[in-house]
């Protein structure tokens, strides 16, 4: 999968780039950020590494490598680590805005609808949004909010500054879940229209089990899940 840069300064790959040149021209394009522009993103100077919160971890991002790793040093799956380079590469200071638009409302995502649609509404109503405890609990080990809307509605603080919410709604005897994820209005100007539904995936799959290294969560034992030793 392909991957643009939200900076304007920063060229669109063509379509032969793969995730390591990704990485490489994101890497390039922090080369002019400023400790003080990180800082208004959201990340904390820890030493040589730049510490970035998301979703229910803290991100370590080597800036001069690109390396990205969670709270406890492991590697994140190639998608994040590309969407946290790129955010901690935004240049300008966009407004924080509730989520308030679908991606159908983005013009430039109409080339990929059929894709948004079967990546992230389909997937996650076929994995954590099947039932609506399922989806609860998936959604709270998150660190998301409860909000309103559906039959379930959560707040996902996915970066510091960009937020995007889900509506979930339950199934019935003529329809199946479906679900809604709404994001800012002015979520162009964080992201390109791939890293959005990148994002958007990548959400899913956390939601789904998966972790940020792109390994299926461990199940508790049964013998944990009842405090037993």
């Amino acid at each position: 999968m392909n991957f643009e840069s939200p900076s304007p300064g920063f060229p669109k790959p063509p379509p032969q780039e793969n995730y390591r040149v990704a990485v490489q021209r994101a890497v390039e394009a922090l080369r002019p950020q400023t400790p003080e522009q990180l800082a208004w993103l959201g990340a904390q100077a820890c030493g040589a590494l730049w510490r970035l919160p998301v979703l229910d971890d803290v991100f370590e991002v080597d800036l001069s490598s690109g390396r990205v790793v969670t709270s406890n040093g492991v590697p994140v799956q190639v998608a994040w680590q590309v969407l946290a380079l790129h955010y901690l590469a935004v240049a300008l200071r966009p407004e924080p805005r509730p989520p308030s638009i679908t991606f159908a409302d983005l013009a430039s995502g109409r080339g990929y609808a059929s894709v948004y649609e079967a990546r992230v509404l389909r997937r996650l109503c076929a994995t954590a949004g099947r039932q609506r405890d399922s989806l609860c609990r998936a959604a709270e080990g998150l660190c998301a909010r409860p909000a309103q809307g559906g039959d379930a509605a959560y707040h996902f603080d996915v970066f510091p500054r960009v937020a995007v919410q889900l509506i979930w709604h339950g199934p019935d005897e003529e329809f199946p879940p479906s679900a809604t994820i709404l994001l800012p209005d002015n979520i162009e100007q964080w992201f390109c229209t791939e890293d959005i539904v990148v994002l958007c995936e990548s959400l899913v799959a956390r939601l789904g089990g998966r972790t940020f290294s792109g390994e299926k969560a461990a199940e508790p034992s049964s013998k944990a899940s009842r405090g037993e030793e």
